[in-house]
């Protein structure tokens, strides 16, 4: 190979390296800015969401870090989960699926067993944006490993675990 060509495959290879680093950076993604126990301030009424082991969603107007950790106790009205920002999305809304994998809890009232709740979700692009799971019911409550994760278009942009310890009492 002469240099004329060595050094045009050199150049290609840059230049097809720098294509898919720039393709990377643009894509949408989200930076956890917080995560750990919150108090939250409930907006209007539950939303149905078949996905999910209670068969609800609770739409959150406010929340409050009280405690920064991974390691939450379960018990009844303990909530926990992450903020995040959103980046390089286009201006307006998201279109995201929240998933947060768990222990398999039985739902009393449909005897529906699962390991994974799951509800889509519109989130503004401008605003840093909440996601949480409440121990609002009894049986919800289990120990082990539960992880929130954030989807766009199938991929995950955040994700976060948290062990859940349940007291003796």
């Amino acid at each position: 190979m002469n240099m004329r060509a060595a050094a045009a495959a050199v150049f290609c290879a840059f230049a097809l390296l720098f294509a898919v680093s720039a393709a990377t950076a643009a894509e949408p993604r989200a930076t956890i800015l917080s995560f750990g126990r919150y108090e939250t301030q409930i907006a209007g009424k539950p939303e149905k969401a078949e996905r999910t082991a209670s068969g609800i969603v609770q739409p959150v107007d406010g929340h409050r870090l009280l405690e920064r950790s991974d390691v939450i106790v379960g018990q009844f009205g303990n909530t926990f989960g992450i903020e995040l920002k959103l980046e390089n999305f286009p201006a307006g809304v998201a279109a995201l699926t929240i998933r947060t994998t768990h222990p398999p809890l039985t739902n009393p009232k449909t005897g529906k067993e699962t390991t994974v709740s799951e509800y889509d979700w519109t989130s503004s692009t401008r605003d840093s944006t909440y996601f949480c799971f409440s121990f609002d019911e009894k049986w919800e409550i289990a120990e082990g490993n539960w992880t929130i994760q954030v989807l766009h278009e199938g991929k995950v942009i955040a994700e976060k675990t948290f062990k859940i310890v349940v007291p003796l009492n």
